[in-house]
């Protein structure tokens, strides 16, 4: 065992060991809420830039919530599966991040992982298939770019190197923003997709960016055999990375919320959010630390208030109503 953490034996059911690693490593009261606000984030600030009032969601709305959450839950299940034997050494090395995960605790297994990863896609194809023809091609784009990101897209050098794993993994994040787009097409046609779309999704995946980066940012005491980006770019390089990235978020939702007719609270709300990532990268440079590098709550909280925070104006100036599919 390499944790001093004392375990009962694993549990006997698939299903019982599924739930111990779902809420170790996937706590569903902070994942599915952050899946159901982006695409709520997403279709509510498409219709923003439509003129749409008031705010409708529907069946489709709910079936991209619960695909998203579950695609995110297979990226979660497919590098668990690419990093078992990373994961053992590194926890063997004495790495508290590793030393108490299921899978190196041997509280799940490698078959179990697989078996899960079938059920996955099984359920969400089967969700898909009667959301109309845009939705699913869009769908099929993203869960085959998925299953590919789960073999390092046949390029074994991407698994050894944290920039080419960032630029060939991370924006499967913006693919799963374009998937509620289609669904948002599927709901009202093309004819009312904004110009301005493109900057709602880049500026929604931007914090995905920031929160990758931020969570791998360690004081010079901390680094260990892991790669990070404080390694590799330098402390002091990697720490202003978070704060700049949520810089150019919050000028694609204020452009947002400006071409919806919002007004001047959801800016404001974004500049605060931004000073505070800001702060928290300044304090972490003039003292590096275990304690001051922690720099992913602060980017947590920015995603928070720019999708969240643009989902709850849009509501509150336009009301909400339920779509009924066509």
């Amino acid at each position: 065992m390499p944790s001093d953490r004392r375990w009962a034996p694993a549990r006997p059911t698939f299903a019982g060991r599924v739930a111990e690693y779902v809420a170790s490593m996937f706590p569903p009261l902070v994942q599915v809420p952050t899946g159901v606000i982006i695409v709520l984030a997403v279709h509510a600030g498409l219709q923003g830039l439509a003129g749409t009032a008031p705010i409708r969601v529907g069946a489709r709305v709910v079936a991209a919530a619960a695909t998203t959450v579950l695609l995110m839950l297979l990226l979660r299940v497919q590098d668990e599966l690419k990093d078992l034997g990373t994961d053992a050494a590194l926890a063997a090395a004495g790495d508290p991040r590793f030393r108490d995960r299921p899978a190196v605790t041997g509280r799940i297994t490698a078959a179990d992982l697989a078996r899960l990863r079938r059920v996955l896609i099984a359920v969400l194809v089967a969700v898909n298939l009667p959301l109309g023809a845009v939705p699913l091609a869009a769908f099929a784009a993203a869960l085959i770019v998925t299953l590919l990101s789960g073999r390092w897209f046949f390029h074994p050098a991407i698994a050894g190197d944290l920039v080419l794993a960032f630029w060939t993994h991370n924006p499967i994040g913006l693919l799963y923003a374009t998937y509620t787009a289609a669904v948002f097409v599927q709901d009202f046609g093309v004819a009312r997709l904004s110009p301005g779309a493109p900057v709602l999704l880049v500026a929604l995946w931007l914090p995905v960016a920031a929160w990758e980066i931020a969570r791998k940012i360690r004081a010079p005491e901390e680094e260990t055999a892991y790669e990070t980006w404080s390694a590799r770019l330098g402390w002091r390089t990697a720490a202003t990375v978070p704060p700049l990235l949520c810089v150019g978020a919050a000028a694609g939702l204020a452009y947002v919320g400006r071409a919806s007719g919002l007004g001047p609270a959801y800016p404001a709300a974004l500049g605060a959010a931004v000073l505070l990532v800001a702060g928290a990268s300044l304090r972490f440079l003039r003292a590096p630390s275990p304690r001051t590098s922690r720099l992913r709550p602060y980017v947590e909280v920015f995603a928070a208030v720019g999708s969240g925070g643009l989902v709850l104006a849009l509501a509150l100036a336009r009301g909400v109503g339920w779509l009924d599919a066509p």
